[in-house]
């Protein structure tokens, strides 16, 4: 049966212009947490930049530190313990104010970033990891934001450039030669843009080479 309605005026079908596609963008995402659990580690800083397709232009960022409401050295993995007193970064979560950098105040900052995206392009998820960044982000600010908000306002299609490098290795390429850096959200999303742009050359030239 077609149960299909047609919009009429004036006995005239009404066929309404389809809005304007919005343009594809990636956006990358990379958090820094005080361990691994996807459940009960907590977020200490937050990076999300959006760019071209390409990972080449630039349009919006949001980088931010976060301050836990309930944290102690006993949460932090010896390991990540070293790493972020070496980087700076538990000391500038220590200094941010309370209020301005807590849960509540980043989650409606970053919801309020990430909807003004949303309503522009159709956001990619994009970095190394990235599921888990886009887990840590709904669990830890699950209790301010709606369940899956992040993934509400992003496509499920995601670049991971872990699939790049784990491809690198089954070709006997060391695919995290520099890739100390400082572990902070910043340094590594300008790691996963250059390593991107370098495999899209990769792929550019080997097309080339089949002309």
């Amino acid at each position: 049966m077609n149960t299909q309605h047609d919009i009429t005026v004036s006995g005239k079908p009404l066929n309404p212009p389809k809005p304007p596609a919005k343009p594809h963008m990636l956006l990358w995402i990379d958090t820094e947490t005080t361990g691994i659990s996807r459940t009960n580690a907590k977020l200490l800083e937050i990076g999300m930049i959006a760019t071209s397709m390409d990972g080449i232009e630039e349009h919006d960022r949001f980088i931010c530190p976060v301050r836990p409401d309930h944290v102690s050295l006993y949460d932090l993995d010896p390991k990540v313990l070293r790493m972020h007193l070496d980087n700076g970064l538990l000391d500038t979560v220590m200094e941010t104010e309370p209020n301005e950098y807590g849960y509540a105040n980043v989650a409606r900052n970053l919801s309020e970033f990430l909807n003004t995206e949303a309503s522009q392009y159709v956001l990619h998820p994009a970095g190394t990891n990235v599921d888990y960044d886009i887990d840590i982000l709904t669990n830890q600010l699950a209790p301010h934001l709606h369940p899956d908000w992040l993934r509400a306002l992003a496509n499920h299609r995601k670049l991971d450039l872990s699939t790049y490098r784990i491809s690198d290795l089954a070709l006997d390429h060391n695919p995290y030669q520099g890739h100390t850096g400082t572990h902070r959200v910043e340094d590594c999303i300008t790691r996963d843009r250059n390593d991107y742009t370098t495999y899209l050359d990769r792929l550019i030239e080997h097309e080339r080479n089949q002309q």
